[in-house]
């Protein structure tokens, strides 16, 4: 389908917090986020540093708005993306391996941007990896809503066992470089999901 609705190199926006927001997110991701400075970023967009400064207060605020806006626009992306292929509860939930798979192949592909961040910033209280976690919470609230659409008997074990699998096959494709690691976690998730159809909710 194309570039993968995941992708971090999405078309830039004009807003200059947006600007700011897009291309320090595609710095961050290329090259670390301790690597980047405000300079760099500052001549990236071409504004001047007051200008950095009227929209962000540091350079944690701005990764931390990046990391919410990119969760946004991601589970917005991965919403809208499941509506289109259709399908059942757990149809949707196979599906969301499929969008991994798109990804994983995406040339830009550098591992996860979330994942990335609450590595670097290890401090599970700091800001930045509070940000980062909120993606993985809001991905593992998707499977447990679908979850327990499907009938699932218990949908939040469900929901982490199935974000455990995402996880999995992320590390796997960007440690390793296994290009089939999606299609290996979307073949243990439906295991899962097939032991459920035989023990369904009462």
């Amino acid at each position: 389908m194309g570039r993968s609705i995941w992708s971090v190199a999405s078309p830039p926006r004009q807003p200059t917090r947006e600007r700011l927001i897009d291309a320090s997110a595609m710095l961050f991701y290329e090259q670390g986020f301790h690597a980047i400075g405000i300079d760099q970023i500052i001549a990236e967009v071409g504004v001047t540093k007051t200008t950095f400064y009227n929209h962000f207060e540091s350079k944690d605020d701005l990764i931390v708005a990046v990391l919410r806006d990119r969760d946004e626009r991601d589970m917005r992306a991965l919403d809208a993306e499941l509506a289109r292929r259709g399908g059942g509860p757990f149809d949707q939930i196979l599906s969301v391996f499929d969008v991994l798979d798109d990804w994983f192949s995406d040339a830009d592909f550098r591992g996860c941007l979330f994942i990335n961040a609450a590595v670097q910033f290890p401090n599970l209280n700091d800001p930045v990896h509070v940000a980062a976690s909120a993606h993985g919470e809001n991905v593992r609230a998707l499977f447990e809503r679908l979850a327990r659409a499907g009938g699932a008997p218990d949908p939040d074990a469900l929901s982490r066992q199935l974000c455990m699998l995402v996880a999995a096959a992320i590390a796997n494709r960007h440690g390793e470089g296994d290009m089939k690691a999606a299609a290996m976690a979307k073949d243990m998730a439906s295991a899962l999901l097939e032991r459920v159809n035989q023990n369904p909710r009462a």
